[in-house]
Parts: structure tokens; sequence; C-alpha cells
């Protein structure tokens, strides 16, 4: 099975559920920022096999005389599922055909085709039998129960089952987002910037350093760009004004993250929230929404690493911390820790992850820099 986080697939249960339109609404909302490419996989069972789903044939899988054959779209003038993505924006889209055994030998030949992490939409259903994407889609008619033998195998897999009623989805392209070099579903989160420091150790503000051509802060803000909303924290509107991003102040100033994350909490138009420091470059979005799936029946979640320190600046919030963290504040209290005991709290343990760091002094982040080199 070949991993590849920069792949959406996008398989059909039946005919005529608009899954070619899915896709080419998908490559339109993100062609203009990233370059995407497109694959359309048709897997046969036999050299002589007629079309897979059945009907009238077309001659292309009957004319299949090898294990697998890969053509690359460069018509704009007909109506082919490939055609139709190249138009959508498509850097370039290729079609392959193979013979179900030798599939997987006809993909790795097409992706070594395709830059490395290059953002693809791929139509098929029978891909994922070969491929573990980064998201993968299945579209049906709406109160449909039967599946097509292709689709039917990987339905379990799917990351979301998308409905078609025979005029729109019950899942919008605007729903999937590209977070850096992967697909990811937007979360029904809220992401929060916590840019309400000091920095003291820095010696100058951390949030405005150079990082890839802009502000660490833009930097974070855009690898988070794959939630529906994002705010700022912070108590100088502004200074973060280039973002174009909500900025939330603290209720009162002066009571340190806890009531950072307990006024961006409250103000979010999600339940629940990710909430991040102005300090830490690099984020993984897995990491994120791995975070984010065990926030259920729970009101904090929030990882520990080796060394036993909770991240308060890495972790999940619900609402639900609100009237809890106003009374601890209230009877003077500042850290986060001090709400564990009022609340559900998921401790998440492992080891630091090797993209995790704070940059809290110039050293740091000079050291940082040398070793990382971000695009602008």
């Amino acid at each position: 099975m070949l991993a590849c986080p920069h792949l959406l697939i996008i398989g059909g249960a039946s005919r005529h559920v608009g899954k070619t339109e899915f896709a080419c609404e998908l490559i339109r909302r993100h062609a203009a920022t990233f370059p995407i490419f497109g694959i359309k996989v048709t897997t046969v069972h036999e050299r002589d096999d007629s079309y897979p789903r059945g009907g009238q044939e077309c001659g292309a899988c009957t004319s299949l005389n090898e294990n697998y054959c890969i053509t690359e779209e460069s018509s704009a003038d007909n109506e082919k599922d490939t055609t139709r993505m190249l138009c959508a924006g498509a850097r370039r889209v290729w079609w392959l055909r193979a013979v179900r055994e030798h599939l997987e030998a006809g993909v790795r030949d097409l992706l070594a085709r395709i830059p490395a992490n290059a953002l693809v939409v791929c139509e098929s259903s029978s891909a994922r039998a070969v491929l573990e994407p980064g998201v993968f889609l299945v579209v049906r008619e709406s109160g449909s129960t039967s599946e097509e033998l292709s689709c039917g195998a990987a339905l379990s897999h799917a990351d979301r089952v998308v409905e078609f009623d025979g005029s729109g989805w019950d899942f919008q392209p605007a729903q999937v987002a590209a977070a850096g070099n992967r697909w990811v579903l937007r979360p029904d989160a809220t992401a929060v910037i916590l840019a309400g420091g000091d920095s003291r150790r820095m010696g100058r503000d951390k949030s405005l350093l150079e990082v890839g051509h802009k502000p660490l802060i833009g930097h974070i803000a855009e690898q988070l760009a794959f939630f529906p909303e994002c705010l700022v924290g912070s108590n100088d509107q502004a200074r973060y004004a280039f973002l174009q991003i909500p900025v939330v102040p603290d209720r009162q100033s002066g009571q340190g993250p806890l009531m950072g994350i307990l006024s961006c909490v409250d103000r979010a138009a999600y339940d629940v929230c990710f909430v991040t420091g102005c300090d830490t470059p690099m984020l993984d979005p897995q990491f994120i929404l791995h975070l984010l799936s065990q926030a259920d029946d729970y009101d904090i979640v929030i990882p520990q690493f080796a060394d036993d320190r909770v991240e308060p600046l890495l972790a999940v919030y619900r609402k639900t911390i609100v009237p809890v963290a106003e009374a601890v504040l209230r009877g003077g209290g500042r850290r986060v820790v001090d709400l564990f005991a009022h609340l559900r709290v998921r401790i998440v343990r492992g080891e630091q992850p090797s993209w995790y760091c704070n940059l809290n002094t110039m050293e740091e982040y000079r050291r940082w820099m040398a070793l990382n080199i971000v695009q602008g």
C-alpha cells in the first residue's frame, strides 16, 4: 500500500452522481494557489474485459493490449472526464488503464511522472486498493444501498461518503482543504493563535520574526488555513491587522495565557478550538487532526511528551471550559492545569514530534532558521 497524503481519491458507488464535477470543482478551487495534477484510473479484470461499469463499451478497455497503459490528456475540446479536469485548471492530467493484477505497477509508474508531493486529484474507486491517500471520498446516490464491486471493497475506508440527490451533494468541495502538501477534510473547529506574550527572552516581538519572507505569525496562520475559522489572541489589534484574521483581545489584560484561551474559545464560532502559540514555526496537520479526533466527550485534549510536561499551547479546548476558566481566574488561578480537576481531560502521551519546537530566544530562532529552509 502506497502512502500518498498529497493525493485525494474520489470514488463512485454508482454512475451519474457527479463525481467528475466534484473533482473539477476541487481543482478549480485550488489551482490558483497550488499546482494540481489530475488522474483518472480505470481497472479491468482481464485485457479483453468490457468497460467495468457495464453498458455501452467505448473500446478503450477492450483495446488494452498491455498490463497497463498511461495516456496524457492534451485535448480541451471534448467531454471526456480527463478533459474536464484539464479545463478546470489541472496542470496535467493522465488516464491510467490497468489490468487488476498490475494496477499497483501502473500507479507507481504514473506517480513517478508527477513532481514529488504535488497535490493530485484522482478519480477512481479501484485505486484505493493500492493507495492510502490523504483523503478518500465515495460519492453515491442518496438512499442507495448497492455499490459497484470496485467501490464496495473500499467503501469502509472512505473518509466521507458523499450523498448525491440528483442536483447536489450533502458534502461540498469547499469542505476539503490543502494543508501544505497534503489533502485534509476541514475540521468543524476553530484555530487560535495566541500572540499576547511579552517575548522577554527573545528581546523583541517573536511573532513578527521573519520566516520565509513573512512574519512568523503569518507563517503559522498559513499552516492553519485548512480550518474554517482562525483567530488571533492579542490586545494589539492593529499589529496583526495585516493577517486579515479576527483579533480577539483578552477580557482582562495581564492575566496570562489562560485568559487568552478563555477569550478566544468564548468568541469562536465552533464548539471545539485548537490553540497554539505564536512561537511554534512548524505544525503538522495530521497531529492536529489526531488531537481533534480525540475530543469526543472531553473538554480538553492536551499532549504530554517524554519530559512529562503537558503542552497547553498545542491543545484542543471545548467551550465547556469557559465557565470553569472564569471561576479559576476569579480565584487567582493563572495556569491551564488549574482547570484539570474540574473538567474532562484527555492527555495524549508520546514522544515529542521532530517538527515541534518553540522559539523563545534569538539563539533558538537562528538555529532553527539555519536548519530549515522555508519558501516565501
